[in-house]
């Protein structure tokens, strides 16, 4: 099985494939503008984000009645010591000992950013059931697909600008292949959500808006 379920050791042998430098640099963002401007100011909102905990984006949320939920579900995933399907492990059991939200938490926004570039279909996809467990009826995800044919071999730091840009931040130096999910392919592995926007980027990302059904 590929994919991060399986030995650290695997893992850091993968070959990996050419070299770049450390990147900061800002870019547009019409996929964050479009969700910035679902916030309205006498609501209460959840917030999930699957990336690190970055003070300017709480910061920026701080100018609306938010509770942010915080996961840096990159590195947790990669905490893992050693699992393989001997183990008798499932993808759900996974995700819910990760993720042990209250049966009636709803989140209203999802911030994937680039994480979906980094698993495989079957993590992907039980990663999005999980997620819709605890989405309602309007529950936008926010993510980054790369249509690069290499990513670096871990995601970018993102942190909010202001509700047109983001700066991207990216310490590897070794790239890795890229899954390179297309509409289709994302349109099957998102049950409960479908494609509401999608905006693509000079810089090889598209950026996507998702909405629970």
């Amino acid at each position: 099985m590929k994919g991060w379920f399986r030995s650290r050791k695997s893992r850091e042998s993968a070959p990996a494939v050419g070299k770049t430098r450390r990147e900061t640099s800002v870019h547009p963002s019409l996929g964050f503008n479009t969700l910035f401007h679902q916030f309205r100011a006498n609501r209460k909102y959840r917030i999930l984000d699957l990336g690190p905990a970055v003070g300017d984006n709480i910061d920026f949320f701080s100018q609306f009645r938010c509770r942010i939920y915080i996961e840096d579900l990159y590195r947790t995933l990669n905490s893992f010591e050693y699992l393989t399907p001997n183990d008798g492990f499932s993808y759900a059991a996974v995700f819910e000992y990760l993720m042990p939200y209250l049966k009636n938490t709803r989140f209203d926004f999802i911030l994937a950013w680039d994480i979906l570039n980094y698993l495989d279909r079957e993590e992907f996809r039980h990663l999005v059931v999980h997620l819709s467990q605890f989405s309602r009826k309007g529950t936008v995800l926010f993510g980054l697909i790369s249509t690069l044919k290499h990513i670096p071999e871990t995601p970018y730091q993102f942190k909010i600008i202001d509700s047109e840009n983001l700066l991207y931040t990216q310490n590897a130096e070794i790239l890795k292949p890229c899954p390179r999910y297309e509409p289709s392919d994302l349109n099957e592995l998102m049950p409960n959500f479908r494609i509401c926007n999608s905006f693509l980027l000079r810089n090889g990302f598209k950026e996507y808006l998702f909405l629970c059904d």
